[in-house]
């Protein structure tokens, strides 16, 4: 697991806590961030579980939705 951004430049690093542990993405917004979770799993995405890098570490990015 990483506490670091690994995002290419301009995007947004993000993390989905999915069934079997964190999925990392890379999104220019919650909602793409959203869409590409939905993406790597079969499971139902809600945005309680998504994760952004402030910079310093991972902080739930749900209240802003």
């Amino acid at each position: 697991m990483s506490n670091h951004p690994m995002a290419s430049n301009g995007l947004i690093t993000y993390r989905y806590r999915g069934r079997y542990g964190f999925i990392y993405i890379g999104a220019a917004d919650d909602t793409k961030a959203l869409s590409e979770a939905q993406r790597s799993t079969d499971d139902k995405v809600t945005p309680d579980r998504l994760e952004r890098f402030n910079g310093q570490h991972f902080v739930g990015s749900y209240h802003e939705i």
